[in-house]
């Protein structure tokens, strides 16, 4: 389930949830690798945590790429939660209220010993004034569909290989 919502004063709330027949602890030791699911937004081709190792309060650096367009991110995590979820904020160096500054989260809901459903959030404001509301809505229903799809991807690849890995 996938919904995306651009109100009138350009706040924008995307959200979708993926159902897994994972349980939640493997399914956040995957997860757990920031730079790998932080990477799953279309446009993060290259993040740099301060430090290395991701934490809550640790400055991101992001390498934005769109078509043979390159533009420098910053953020920080906001949050981490071992086992539970992250979420990141994606800010333009220029200033919080510019380049639509959002923030992306992870959240782990556990359902049974072996399922769990996955919360995928992009909150933000919509800053492209020049870009009607109804155009931004479908640009960012594109986008949601377009990360769910590689999460999924990513999630159900590993699913797999684990099925592979017990049958031996």
């Amino acid at each position: 389930m996938t919904r995306v919502c651009v109100t009138r004063g350009a706040r924008v709330d995307c959200r979708a949830v993926v159902r897994l027949p994972i349980s939640a602890g493997k399914t956040w030791g995957q997860i757990r690798d920031f730079r790998r699911f932080a990477s799953q937004e279309l446009f993060h081709a290259q993040l740099q945590v301060d430090g290395g190792v991701p934490r809550a309060g640790a400055a991101i650096r992001m390498t934005h790429r769109f078509f043979l367009f390159r533009v420098i991110r910053v953020g920080r995590i906001c949050r981490w939660r071992e086992g539970a979820g992250f979420a990141f904020s994606d800010l333009s160096p220029r200033g919080a209220l510019r380049g639509f500054p959002h923030v992306f989260s992870y959240q782990i809901d556990p359902l049974s010993p072996d399922a769990c459903d996955l919360h995928l959030r992009v909150a933000g404001k919509w800053t492209a004034r020049a870009v009607t509301r109804w155009l931004a809505w479908l640009w960012l229903k594109w986008i949601m569909a377009v990360i769910v799809r590689r999460v999924e991807n990513e999630l159900m690849a590993y699913q797999l290989w684990l099925r592979a890995r017990s049958r031996r």
